[in-house]
């Protein structure tokens, strides 16, 4: 019978903890469906007006309706969603695997091997740029979902965790990143 002792389990390393998302991405996001509401709204409010006005008049309630009961979701979805998808993203990384967490109804913990990644972006578009943001995007080796994306990071952090993740991947001594 083998015997486990206590300074062997306190040899194991500490697992890191989980990284949040800067909280710069919930505004970020809140803009990110405004916009995506105007759009919705201009691109279907033509046609409800021309079936209201031209096709069959009488619909007009029922279309005024349904445009209220979407404008109600939007709204709602405005101020609930970006908040509770912040709390559910996270990351954290060790010398050898980054792991993802996200998801509101479907959680998702994904694993990436760092010996997988071939190569790293940092992405800024004008929105992210305008809050100081970035997203960090990893292209992995052979899977069928070859490009994981974290989100709504300080665009200093993106760029310090690109870094980081090439000199894990330069240290380990194979041709990654």
């Amino acid at each position: 019978m083998t015997t486990i002792s206590t300074t062997a389990l306190r040899e194991t390393p500490p697992e890191p903890e989980w990284v949040a998302l800067d909280p710069r991405v919930v505004p970020l996001w809140r803009v990110s469906h405004l916009i995506a509401s105007g759009v919705l709204f201009l691109f279907a409010v033509v046609p409800g007006t021309i079936v209201g006005t031209f096709v069959f008049p009488p619909a007009w309630p029922w279309i005024i309706g349904f445009w209220l009961a979407l404008a109600a979701l939007r709204i709602w979805l405005f101020f609930w969603h970006p908040p509770r998808v912040y709390r559910a993203w996270g990351y954290r990384i060790d010398d050898r695997v980054l792991e993802i967490r996200h998801g509101i109804l479907f959680r998702v913990l994904q694993l990436l091997p760092l010996s997988r990644v071939q190569h790293v972006d940092v992405q800024r578009g004008p929105l992210e740029r305008r809050y100081g943001l970035a997203s960090l995007i990893l292209h992995t080796a052979g899977t069928h979902a070859a490009i994981l994306t974290i989100p709504g990071l300080d665009a200093a952090e993106a760029v310090r965790l690109r870094d980081r993740l090439i000199a894990v991947a330069e240290s380990g001594g194979d041709d990654a990143v």
